[in-house]
């Protein structure tokens, strides 16, 4: 298909995990992708698998978005993508350690990739959005956007600014027909646990099987849900994280949900 004549679902985070899912999902209806993260190799490996299973093409754009320079290249280039029905901000990582006992510039470098990357790559894909009257533009932020707990402040504080972004979001963007999603998952099955920046985190041993979810059935739950002509902006995937966020609107049941996180994150 001509350059000029392709849809583009553009994903970062693609490597692996959630963005991985999300890659081959929109692959499988029939998008065109660009893939985003730092590492390149895991994502031509992502490209391959893609390419060779759905009549699509996978673009590949290698970029660490905790550099704002390499976010504001990104960001120009998608502007340039003839046209964009989604963008999923997936890029994020966590971070086990206390305050005052960080190191300040892996604190600061999630809240550019978290939160900075993320509005520079919304107001990016809006251009185009506003002149095709529609879009759909997913943020993945967390449960942890409804909860606080020990060595999960900064995660914590930028998931929540992402819900409270993209509700804001939608308000301005509804006009043009451009829908938004904050995504807020519990625990899924993915590399985000392993990485090295959670060394030492014990969650996804001690945790038990029934808090961890399915990683493709979480992303087709957000998928459906954007999909849908009235659609919600924020979407808890699963029954179980749905009854955990009401229990934790009921003032009786909040401290023990508090007591409960506190005791998780300390893991």
């Amino acid at each position: 298909m001509p350059h000029n004549e392709r849809h583009f679902a553009v994903i970062t985070g693609a490597s692996s995990g959630l963005g991985k899912s999300y890659a081959h999902q929109l692959a499988e209806q029939g998008h065109d992708l660009l893939l985003v993260a730092r590492r390149g190799e895991l994502l031509r490996q992502v490209k391959t698998e893609i390419e060779a299973k759905n009549p699509v093409r996978a673009d590949i754009y290698v970029a660490d978005l905790a550099d704002e320079q390499q976010t504001i290249a990104l960001a120009e280039h998608i502007r340039q993508l003839p046209r964009i029905d989604y963008l999923i901000n997936n890029a994020g990582f966590g971070l086990r350690k206390m305050f005052p006992d960080v190191v300040i510039e892996e604190e600061i470098a999630m809240i550019r990739v978290h939160c900075e990357a993320n509005v520079r790559l919304c107001q990016a894909v809006l251009f185009p959005m506003r002149e095709q009257k529609r879009g759909n533009i997913i943020n993945v932020a967390s449960l942890a956007a409804y909860l606080t707990g020990p060595a999960a402040a900064e995660y914590c504080a930028t998931k929540a600014f992402l819900r409270s972004f993209s509700i804001s979001l939608q308000d301005d963007v509804q006009q043009y027909g451009v829908k938004i999603q904050a995504f807020c998952p519990g625990f899924v099955h993915t590399g985000f646990h392993d990485s090295e920046s959670m060394k030492g985190n014990s969650q996804k041993q001690s945790l038990p099987a029934c808090l961890w979810l399915n990683c493709d059935r979480a992303v087709r739950d957000s998928l459906r849900a954007i999909q849908k002509r009235r659609h919600r902006v924020v979407v808890i995937p699963s029954l179980r994280y749905k009854l955990i966020f009401a229990l934790n609107n009921i003032p009786i049941f909040s401290a023990l949900v508090a007591a409960i996180v506190k005791i998780l994150f300390k893991r």
